[in-house]
């Protein structure tokens, strides 16, 4: 052998395991002329040299950080020191997002082991103080730990990096857990910030893909104490859990079963209890000073901002509060679960004030800035389509439905009803009768799973219209109640209240129940004299009431429809007109007015949308050299949809008369003998046009 040759030059590269008896004998004997170089565990010289080689820099701390959790296994302290980025330590500094990438790493080397190692790993990983005896001879369970060294998951003395550990806890299945526990006699429920952090982990990772069921598992099995450095984490998982689910009051007793400690968590707790309608479980007490991250700045600017808006005249600071806590929670890229999304509050308040692009510009920016992670953004996508449909943007609506339909999980209740009121709304405004229906049914089913909270208020009122218009007062009578209690309790803050009283209004006039509206108008003539929506709501309903009486005045009736779409209700000030319009039989140029009044401020032009093909500023041509006129073009459009007479003087804001006689011209001018013959030769002449939903 070279090595038995002294003049030879020999050099031997080898892992500890496995080791054979010939293996040994040359390093025996090479040892004899020269130490042997060991690669063990990095050091903090051989960190700080492979990071200045690499031309990146690492504060101590985080250096610090990253050998523990890493145990200095080469592999594993290298590798995160190569994806470790400053930037993530300021709303990170735990380095959780860091270890979670190299969890996956260490996950895939854990598949690609033997079965035997991969059980022992899980066994030390469950119990490190698991006595390998009971399973294994002292031989077996001393070359598996080589094994396990040799493989980088192991340290010498065979216990498991603390990221190795935490891997396992996070990735093993609850039963596998369960069963690893009893072989290694762990205990059935762990109690130590090191043993349920792992599982508080899983728990986190749980609630981001939206699995909300597995989330409150990992949790119960976690039992963390009060005590626990995890309270708080725990307490504002298990809130955000209930809230999701569609439970506000159980999410704002989430914090009584654990009562906030940290500012952050008392910030998300304020936003559980006021969003219950449960001011009183306020926590003033001052807590103690902590260092100001991006998160803990966001979330106390969100807290004052929420408390300002609960105010009969809030500030003018209280919507650019709320808008900067939403852009500061966004930079800070945290995904820790919370009750509402600062976005989602800013935009409702925002509403509440009129302020519809305002609400928009938060929710934009909270979807490209992927505020709160994964699990938010059905949610946030939703409140895009609630503020398009508002803004008469009923395409955009349509498609950040759909993308929020596809990502949502099965189990998110509260944002499962958002988007059926989406889906309503859009029906009720763009859509026939059976639409409607369908809808109403739909969103039925989800609604008897959810309760209403204050961040719910606004879509509860698309609800109350739509079930209105359908003649059906009595099925969300107790969510209307709820509502109204809700805001009772938080002092009738006119931010949050006026849509509310507004829908009450608009349900008593689509029911011709005239005598139903009195609660609701005098609480927004109180309201009026602090709040311009309140005061353009108030004017509304005494006009639309004199409506109904059979007066109309032209003048009052067009003031008042444009005052609601200042105040962002474009679509009510276009049924106001339009309703106005079809009780001025006897005075053509008056309705006439009254319904050029609603088509502005609910344009046509959103129904041409669907043929996309027709020029929008030249009439269309037709087959036989005819052309017709923008209304008529309009009403073909809708014939093609399906739509009925009356459907379609809805949609366009002509009488279903006026519609009658669109339609003899557009068969002169094709000469269609027949309704069949009519379709044929619109579709020729139009192109296919979908049906809207």
């Amino acid at each position: 052998m070279r090595a038995l040759d002294p003049a030879a030059g020999l050099i031997v590269t080898c892992r500890p395991w496995p080791r054979s008896d010939t293996l040994t004998a040359v390093w025996r004997r090479l040892e004899q002329d020269a130490p042997p170089v060991v690669l063990g565990q990095l050091s903090r010289s051989d960190a700080v040299a492979y990071v200045h080689a690499h031309g990146r820099a690492v504060s101590d701390a985080c250096l610090t950080q990253i050998l523990t959790f890493t145990g200095a296994i080469s592999w594993l302290a290298t590798r995160a020191l190569s994806l470790h980025d400053d930037r993530d330590c300021a709303g990170d500094p735990d380095h959780q997002g860091l270890q979670r990438l190299i969890q996956d790493e260490i996950a895939h080397r854990l598949s690609t082991t033997d079965d035997q190692l991969r059980e022992l790993v899980e066994l030390l990983s469950v119990n490190p103080q698991i006595d390998l005896a009971i399973n294994h001879s002292t031989a077996t369970a001393d070359a598996l730990i080589a094994q396990g060294h040799s493989e980088g998951l192991l340290l010498r003395n065979g216990r498991p990096a603390p990221v190795v550990q935490s891997t396992v806890l996070a990735a093993t299945p609850a039963h596998r857990l369960t069963e690893l526990r009893a072989v290694s006699n762990a205990p059935a429920a762990p109690t130590t910030d090191d043993t349920a952090g792992p599982l508080l982990q899983q728990a986190l990772a749980a609630w981001q893909r939206g699995d909300l069921d597995a989330a409150a598992g990992f949790l119960e099995q976690a039992e963390i104490p009060g005590n626990s450095s995890n309270s708080d984490a725990a307490a504002d998982l298990t809130a955000a859990i209930w809230a999701e689910r569609g439970l506000p009051r159980v999410s704002s007793e989430s914090y009584l079963v654990r009562p906030a400690d940290s500012a952050a968590s008392r910030a998300r707790a304020a936003l559980a209890h006021i969003g219950a309608g449960i001011p009183e479980r306020l926590d003033d007490r001052p807590s103690a000073r902590q260092a100001l991250t991006t998160s803990g700045v966001a979330l106390e600017l969100l807290a004052e901002g929420l408390r300002s808006s609960l105010q009969q005249q809030p500030p003018p600071s209280t919507i650019s509060m709320l808008v900067h806590a939403s852009e500061l929670y966004t930079a800070a890229k945290t995904t820790r679960p919370i009750a509402e999304l600062p976005a989602v509050v800013a935009a409702a308040v925002a509403i509440g004030a009129g302020d519809l692009n305002t609400a928009q510009a938060v929710v934009e920016a909270a979807l490209n800035g992927g505020q709160g992670g994964s699990w938010a953004r059905p949610r946030l996508l939703g409140w895009r389509a609630f503020v398009a449909i508002r803004s008469e943007r009923p395409q955009e609506a349509r498609e950040a439905l759909l993308e929020a339909e596809e990502l949502l999980s099965p189990q998110s209740s509260r944002t499962q009803l958002l988007l059926e009121t989406i889906r309503i709304t859009l029906a009720r405004r763009y859509g026939d009768r059976q639409s409607l229906e369908a809808a109403w049914e739909s969103a039925l089913a989800v609604s008897r799973n959810v309760d209403i909270s204050l961040y719910s208020l606004l879509p509860l009122g698309s609800l109350i219209d739509a079930g209105a218009r359908l003649g059906d007062s009595a099925t969300l009578a107790p969510y209307l109640a709820q509502g109204l209690d809700i805001v009772q309790r938080l002092g009738r803050p006119p931010l949050w209240s006026n849509h509310l009283w507004w829908a009450g209004i608009q349900q008593g006039i689509l029911l011709n129940k005239p005598a139903s509206l009195g609660p609701y108008a005098q609480a927004l003539v109180a309201a009026a004299p602090h709040s311009r929506v309140a005061a353009a709501m108030a004017q509304a309903g005494a006009v639309w009431v004199t409506v109904l009486g059979g007066k109309v005045e032209v003048l009052a009736v067009e003031a008042a429809a444009r005052a609601l779409a200042a105040a962002g209700l474009a679509w009510d000030g276009a049924r106001l007109a339009a309703h106005g319009a079809g009780r001025l039989s006897d005075d053509r140029r008056a309705a006439a007015r009254l319904m050029a009044c609603a088509r502005e401020l609910h344009p046509p032009e959103v129904i041409r949308q669907a043929a996309p093909t027709i020029s929008e500023a030249t009439p269309t041509p037709v087959t036989d050299g005819a052309q017709l006129s923008e209304r008529e073009r309009d009403v073909a459009v809708l014939i093609l949809q399906g739509k009925t007479y009356a459907e379609i003087g809805q949609a366009i804001f002509i009488s279903p008369r006026t519609v009658e006689h669109h339609v003899a011209s557009i068969r002169r001018r094709l000469d269609a003998t027949s309704r069949s013959d009519l379709i044929a030769k619109l579709r020729l002449t139009l192109g296919s046009v979908e049906a809207r939903p």
